[in-house]
């Protein structure tokens, strides 16, 4: 498959549990990094998942990491990946790549295609011009945990979302109307409200020169083929990592570790949420603040009613709120314009020089920022949505979108452990 290599992609071995040796509902557990300031959904996934084989045990939820000894963590993941893969819970399927479909309280379907991306095809920096772009900047303090699991771990399970531009619906779409002739591998409810996951084995030589088609038609159209929407620090841990196994002695070129097991979906899909993520600085003067911003940006400032407060449509807009005052502001327009980037450029500088005292929270739901906002030394800030149109030709001319730009999907919308595949070959 020659072609796939040129475009980054890697025909995977996947590992599935089987199904008549545990349960699949209690293996699959959501994203190491949702729920970090929730531990109550951590400890109910515990005790749903106590006594069997889980992903949980494969993990390190980042609610726990500043009240454990990391090394022992890892050791007891490492074990626990070993013992899993000897135990033989596991079947190996056919080498090909997994159609998955995903609903939730939220969508009805979300159709996705997991495959295997060649580290060597991704560069996370911000600047980067690669294949694989990331799509926010890449906050290097946050790798060293994520590096040490990865280093000695066995197993790859894949939690990471790659989007295409697809418009034509030529990779997804295209398997989706045919998945009645594909093999179902798994159909099942997710645990803690996820919604539900089903899974159809692609592995026939038609269906593989299709791809390779369609794969190399979409890098014609878009310089940046895969774009990183979720998991971005994942993957660029798993990058360092293969950087350093490959200056071994002995390695070959297509050992295990060089590749990432992601889920690929179209950015296009009806079933792919784009949601804004909003800001609320505390313990500042909320008038002045504005104030600022107003002299900074030359932005317009106008009051509205409470029944108004809503995030706003406009990609020049922002809504804001403290106390009993309600606005909306109108930035300078111009292409491409982001909210988000002149906003946080703003009180970044705003906060290191006029108001040391005050923070930064990112918040997703309107709810939430009104009610952090009822103090008027807190404000809150409804920023617009961003467009799914000029996402891939942004990130093209411009790099990286800032931090907490946007968010896909809600939370338990996020991608549950289930597939696997092994990396280091001394376990297989």
């Amino acid at each position: 498959m020659q072609k796939f290599e040129q475009y980054g992609v890697k025909t995977p071995e996947i590992l599935l549990l089987d199904q008549k040796k545990a349960d699949i509902e209690k293996w699959a557990v959501i994203a190491c990094d949702q729920f970090t300031s929730n531990k109550d959904y951590w400890e109910d996934v515990k005790k749903i998942t106590d006594g069997c084989p889980t992903t949980l045990n494969l993990i390190l939820p980042e609610c726990y990491l500043k009240e454990i000894v990391l090394e022992d963590k890892i050791l007891s993941i490492n074990k626990n990946m070993a013992d899993y893969i000897k135990s033989g819970i596991f079947k190996e399927l056919t080498p090909g790549f997994i159609l998955v479909e995903r609903e939730s309280p939220h969508t009805k379907s979300r159709q996705g295609l997991l495959i295997a991306v060649d580290l060597e095809k991704y560069d996370y920096s911000e600047k980067s011009d690669s294949m694989i772009r990331p799509t926010e900047k890449t906050v290097v303090d946050r790798l060293p945990p994520r590096i040490k699991i990865r280093e000695k771990a066995s197993m790859d399970l894949p939690h990471i979302l790659f989007l295409i531009d697809d418009g034509e619906g030529s990779v997804i779409e295209h398997l989706f109307s045919k998945k009645n002739n594909f093999e179902k591998l798994y159909d099942f409810k997710l645990m803690k409200n996820g919604g539900a996951i089903r899974g159809w084995h692609i592995n026939k030589k038609e269906d593989f020169e299709h791809l390779e088609n369609a794969f190399e038609k979409l890098s014609k159209k878009n310089k940046t083929l895969f774009a990183v929407g979720d998991g971005n620090h994942s993957l660029a841990a798993a990058k360092e990592v293969w950087n350093i196994i490959k200056k071994k002695p002995g390695i070959p070129k297509d050992h295990p570790a060089r590749y990432a097991l992601v889920e690929v979906v179209n950015i296009n899909s009806d079933g792919l949420g784009f949601h804004p993520i909003h800001r609320v600085v505390f313990d500042v003067n909320s008038a002045k603040m504005l104030s600022a911003f107003e002299k900074e940006t030359g932005c317009q400032i106008k009051k509205i009613e409470r029944s108004s407060v809503k995030t706003p449509q406009e990609a020049n807009k922002i809504v804001f709120a403290y106390g009993k005052n309600f606005g909306e502001i109108t930035l300078k327009n111009e292409e491409n314009i982001l909210a988000a980037e002149i906003l946080q450029i703003f009180l970044d500088k705003y906060l290191a020089e006029a108001e040391a005292k005050g923070e930064i929270d990112y918040i997703h739901g309107e709810e939430d920022l009104m009610e952090l906002s009822e103090k008027e030394s807190n404000i809150g800030f409804l920023l617009p949505s961003i467009s799914k149109k000029t996402f891939f030709s942004r990130i093209t001319a411009k790099g990286v979108y800032p931090r907490k730009t946007f968010s896909i999907g809600e939370a338990i919308e996020k991608r549950y452990y289930l597939e696997a595949r092994v990396i280091d070959p001394s376990y297989s």
